[in-house]
């Protein structure tokens, strides 16, 4: 019902702006499209010329997903004529990036449908609150609690979620993954692992080399053929057969060994990959789980015994274990309780919280698909823009940053670390153009600001999280004022900038559209436009109406064996910047423990800054989205810092009272409330908020700006922090 009051904003962007003062003084002059399309293609140009296209970034994020108009827009296809660097999301990257070294299921698809939860007898939600941030996911567990289904939820926070599940187990921040391997560690010494699946549906058998840190294969033996499809070798994998004695193909060991040492007829030394599992699992303990989550001895054992006893076990997460530097080993050892209790590939098992499309068009290579296309430039995260602006290097290498376009993003109130972005980008940045519909953060900082259509005034073809179909949005009005589609947008800065080809003049939303079906998958299961255009939604999954597709049981897992994998053979970074991963590569194979970057209970900074910051989920804002609208700000009309009474106390501070949160990051000053759903030790400002709404600074200031090489990803929780009465 709010989103009447963003189409018809007071404060909505209207027209064409150019800024008129210094930037971010928030004085603009209105001008004409054709001015403004004029002056950024001459802009562009200039600045291609000089530096390069690469000096050009085009930066897009996740503020709206359809195909036509959110971050898959044909403005993709002119980052790619141009030659220009088109910026990677760095943020919720972390959970896949952990989950796909064991299910190989990439950055996204590791979830189930929401509703095979009802097929589960326990729900585990970890670190995520879907009755306010995923009410859609949310009403599955509640279905399925009425049913018998047992919910438990583990989280530093006693959130709308945790007072409705059966048991809430609080936990110290940044420790989730500690506590998942002291759990599979405890199976083990206790016996309670699922022999039966890890030997026949996961990699525990399969044998490791000493020498090269590879599975024993076919391919070491013998020429194998290469597959023409995926032009990879046809391989298969060595286990150890009691049997016979000696090493056999997976498929012919008639008694393949789960845990041993062995050295082959030739003399290569290997060992299973349970074996190293084991040995690397030996070390976490029960007791130090206990010392770093506060959650008891008794209650950790008890809970991995329910992981191994229950008849179906879903964990339900988010990004809550995603935000912190060691954020994909918390979910790669969740990944790993789930293999080794065989609670995946099953009815009412495995993952949800995240489900993603089977299937969505290939739009890389369909705005790739024109003469004029010279290459996409898309390794570079955007949490490393900051840097690269700031240096004008990239691993030391020049890499001039001149110019940049926003499109369903403001990275200036979503980065972490916000001061970094103002201090080194702002001064370095010639010109910046900002697509929206409000003037945002990264809007009031730039030089021209372009109005969008709202989501009802423009057609798109969507897929979306935890359905399993595609639908087409469909325009209700006209755009309203002088604002176009995205789509629209790039054609004419496109054609202004020389590329017709690639930019037909005549072209309208639907021969855009038709595009996105020229794609093989599209042509073998009949997806049109017309079809879409007809039936409203297409359901995209192979499995038949009503029954949730399951990973790794709906289709085979996408590993390379098909099976679960303990062992991580070819450990790769998300994105390849050229980043030096020559120390970490060796320890990247088995799953292991790092501490967070800050959050850690035993962090030496907790002294100076005791508190742990997240910034939970608002349920009146989606990121920054709705930050403007009335209704919404007459429910929730300020920033709060959330506190326990016990810190407030602490510092002399009352419920009400203004206070300045701060670490050497930055600050923020805004309103205190004191709640008792908040842990000691841990403060929360929900996240969304821009600049303007705080006394001063900003909650973003004191974000974590270091993100782990392999799954470059934020780290907005792994911050400390403290906070005081405001002028004391």
């Amino acid at each position: 019902m709010a989103y009447i009051e963003r189409i018809y904003s007071p404060t909505r962007v209207k027209a064409p702006l150019r800024r008129a003062g210094e930037r971010g003084a928030d004085q603009w002059e209105q001008i004409s499209w054709d001015e403004a399309i004029e002056e950024i293609a001459s802009k562009l140009k200039e600045i291609s010329d000089k530096y390069g296209p690469k000096a050009v970034f085009f930066d897009a994020a996740s503020g709206q997903y359809g195909f036509l108009n959110g971050i898959y827009n044909p403005l993709g296809r002119l980052s790619g004529v141009m030659g220009a660097t088109k910026l990677a999301v760095s943020y919720d990257y972390a959970a896949g990036h952990g989950i796909d070294r064991v299910l190989g299921t990439g950055d996204w698809a590791y979830s189930n449908e929401p509703n095979s939860v009802l097929d589960s007898s326990l729900v585990v939600i970890w670190g995520t609150n879907p009755v306010l941030c995923a009410p859609q996911n949310w009403r599955w567990m509640q279905w399925a609690h009425e049913n018998g289904t047992r919910i438990i939820d583990i989280d530093p926070i006693k959130s709308a979620t945790a007072h409705r599940a059966d048991e809430w187990i609080p936990v110290t921040p940044g420790h989730d993954g500690y506590l998942a391997l002291a759990m599979c560690n405890y199976l083990i010494e206790h016996d309670l692992i699922n022999t039966e699946y890890l030997i026949n549906q996961s990699t525990a058998c399969f044998l490791v080399r000493k020498d090269t840190q590879k599975h024993l294969r076919k391919s070491d033996y013998e020429e194998v053929p290469t597959d023409p499809a995926t032009k990879k070798p046809i391989d298969d994998f060595y286990v150890w057969d009691n049997a016979r004695g000696d090493i056999a193909l997976v498929g012919d060991a008639q008694d393949p060994v789960m845990e041993g040492s062995f050295t082959t007829s030739d003399g290569i030394e290997v060992d299973t990959a349970y074996l190293l599992l084991k040995n690397e699992l030996k070390q976490y303990s029960i007791s130090k789980a206990s010392e770093l989550t506060g959650v008891p001895e008794d209650r950790i054992a008890k809970l991995a015994e329910e992981f191994a006893t229950e008849r179906a076990v879903s964990v339900n997460i988010t990004y809550g274990l995603d935000h912190y530097v060691n954020g994909y080993q918390n979910t790669w050892a969740i990944a790993t309780l789930l293999a080794l209790t065989g609670q995946c590939c099953r009815d009412g098992a495995g993952f949800t919280g995240v489900f993603t499309a089977t299937y969505s068009p290939n739009t890389l290579a369909i705005w790739a698909g024109t003469p004029e296309f010279k290459e996409l430039n898309s390794q570079i995260p955007n949490g490393l823009a900051a840097e690269v602006f700031g240096s004008q290097k990239l691993e030391g290498k020049d890499y001039p940053a001149k110019a940049m376009i926003s499109y369903c993003s403001s990275l200036l109130s979503n980065q972490p670390s916000q001061k970094e972005w103002m201090e080194k980008v702002l001064p370095n940045i010639e010109f910046w153009v900002v697509l929206d519909t409000e003037l945002n953060d990264s809007a009031r900082y730039a030089d021209i600001v372009l109005p969008v259509a709202s989501w009802y005034e423009k057609e798109d073809v969507r897929v979306a999280y935890n359905n399993p179909y595609m639908t087409i949005s469909e325009k209700a009005i006209e755009p309203l004022y002088e604002s176009k589609p995205e789509w629209e947008i790039a054609g004419l800065i496109g054609r202004a900038m020389g590329y017709s080809a690639s930019f037909p003049e005549g072209w309208s939303a639907d021969d855009w559209m038709n595009l996105l079906f020229t794609d093989a998958v599209s042509e073998q299961r009949g997806f049109t436009l017309d079809r879409l255009k007809e039936e409203k939604v297409i359901r995209f999954t192979t499995t038949e109406e009503g029954k949730p597709h399951i990973r790794g049981m709906s289709a085979p897992l996408p590993t390379e064996s098909k099976r679960s994998q303990l062992y991580c053979e070819n450990p790769k970074p998300r994105l390849n910047w050229g980043q030096d991963l020559s120390e970490r590569e060796p320890h990247e194979h088995i799953v292991y423990y790092q501490p967070p970057e800050e959050a850690g209970s035993d962090h030496p900074l907790a002294e100076k800054y005791p508190l742990v910051y997240i910034q939970e989920h608002s349920r009146f804002r989606v990121h920054i989205q709705w930050w403007e609208t009335p209704l919404l700000r007459e429910l929730d009309p300020e920033p709060l810092a959330k506190v326990n009474g016990l810190d407030a106390e602490a510092r002399g501070v009352q419920n009400g009272d203004i206070v300045e949160v701060f670490n050497d990051r930055g600050h923020a000053v805004l309103k205190c409330l004191v709640d008792e759903s908040i842990a000691p030790g841990v403060i929360s400002i929900p996240k969304g908020w821009q600049r303007n709404q705080f006394i001063e600074g900003s909650y973003q200031e004191m974000t974590q700006p270091k993100i782990d090489p392999y799954p470059v990803a934020s780290s907005f929780y792994d911050s400390r922090v403290d906070f005081r009465k405001w002028g004391e």
